[in-house]
């Protein structure tokens, strides 16, 4: 297989689970596909709850004031956002450190 059929493939997969997404009330992903030659391999998770809608950095500005959903950090902790660079958003916690953090792990508070 090569990359464009690995592309198309994540495409058709989500419009192909998108009924069974609807019909079991789960949200399904597929991870990170592996490929060579021959074939391809991924990581399937089907979780339970509500659409998960993955943050982008044009939805944050600098002065917000935002939450990390990880599973190392408070989730009632704030965080005030300093910079946005081109892969990553850096943020400001109550103490003063500083952490450059993904936008898809951002909650606006």
């Amino acid at each position: 297989m090569t990359k464009q059929e690995v592309k198309l493939f994540r495409g058709d997969f989500q419009k192909a689970v998108a009924q069974l997404e609807e019909q079991y009330g789960v949200n399904i992903s597929l991870g990170t596909i592996r490929y060579d030659v021959n074939g391809l391999s991924a990581k399937m998770k089907a979780e339970k709850g509500e659409k998960i809608v993955r943050a982008t950095k044009a939805d944050f500005q600098v002065g917000d004031v935002v939450g990390i959903n990880h599973k190392k950090v408070n989730p009632n902790d704030e965080f005030i956002i300093v910079k946005i660079n081109i892969k990553n958003i850096g943020v400001k916690g109550a103490n003063g450190q500083m952490m450059r953090v993904s936008p898809s792990l951002l909650v606006k508070k």
